[in-house]
């Protein structure tokens, strides 16, 4: 925390809410100038050096570069605040918990920016909650009361819209004209530069949405596509969802667990290594895969072609 709010001061962020877990962190921001990469790559590197130097260790900290999707106005900030808040919540050992208990663990959690938001805390100088309360009523106590609620009432059901804008491959989370546009003016900024990340950029804007994958995957193997979210033994059918998933959508694997019902990105791993293991002995098994990746990569190509 101590380096984020330095580095909010330093980079002239306006950072409207937050939320720090034990793995990763969210945080919905606006940058006046232009500088998120700055921004996160001090922020990132200077908490790695002192996570490394406390416990003794060298290397990466982070997995991969951070995601940042742009976010269209009013409403969609007032929701995904509230997917922010409830990180919390979404933990198998809290979510199983009865609500009264949830509301309380959203309460006491310190971590995130919540707490000032529903007037629990003095909200820092380094935290701008004022955009997104103004939504919620015309006094200070109004707002906090009518927040509270919008966020609380959504711990018995979760947003699916606003959740598969943010795991999807799309580039941005609004309306589809937004979007659109989002996407026109990456690949005009992608054939202006010609750098390395430039390949994965276009790769992201070429995707096929998991579904189509999860589709397409469950003709050639003979399934439902319902089937790669049941855990079998013995059954191939998670790995070669999560072999597909990760390779033609965008998706990183732990948003790829969550399309699978998998408990984590290790798990999407381990079920790809299983795979490989079984393909290397079984060659229908290898027919059927490569049977998947020519149709999907033909998909892919097609998108390619309509947006030329």
């Amino acid at each position: 925390m101590d380096r984020l709010i330095e580095r909010v001061d330093t980079y002239n962020i306006r950072l409207y809410a937050h939320c720090e877990m034990r793995t990763h962190f969210h945080a919905l921001l606006e940058t006046p100038q232009a500088n998120l990469g700055r921004f996160m790559h001090s922020l990132n590197t200077a908490y790695t050096a002192f996570y490394n130097t406390r416990h003794r260790r060298h290397g990466h900290l982070f997995q991969g570069r951070y995601g940042a999707k742009p976010v269209e106005g009013d409403n969609y900030l007032l929701s995904l605040s509230r997917y922010i808040h409830l990180n919390p919540i979404h933990i198998r050992k809290i979510k199983a918990l009865p609500l009264d208990q949830q509301r309380r663990h959203l309460h006491l959690y310190h971590w995130s920016s919540y707490r000032a938001y529903t007037g629990r805390a003095k909200p820092p100088e380094w935290l701008t909650p004022g955009p997104i309360l103004a939504q919620c009523g015309r006094t200070k106590a109004e707002q906090r009361r009518e927040y509270r609620s919008f966020v609380e009432k959504s711990l018995a059901e979760e947003d699916n819209e606003l959740l598969a804008l943010l795991r999807g491959p799309a580039l941005a989370i609004g309306e589809e004209s937004f979007v659109a546009d989002i996407r026109r003016r990456t690949l005009d900024l992608v054939g202006r530069y010609r750098k390395r990340e430039d390949v994965n950029l276009r790769h992201a804007l070429e995707s096929v949405a998991p579904k189509q994958v999860l589709e397409v995957a469950a003709e050639i193997m003979g399934v439902d596509p319902e089937a790669f979210r049941v855990r079998r033994r013995n059954s191939v059918l998670r790995g070669v969802a999560a072999r597909m998933l990760c390779k033609y959508t965008g998706l990183t694997q732990r948003d790829a667990a969550q399309v699978l019902g998998l408990s984590s990105g290790a798990a999407v791993s381990s079920q790809q290594k299983k795979l490989a293991g079984l393909m290397t002995e079984d060659r229908k098994l290898r027919r059927r895969v490569a049977d998947i990746e020519s149709r999907l990569a033909a998909l892919t190509g097609a998108q390619r072609t309509a947006k030329a």
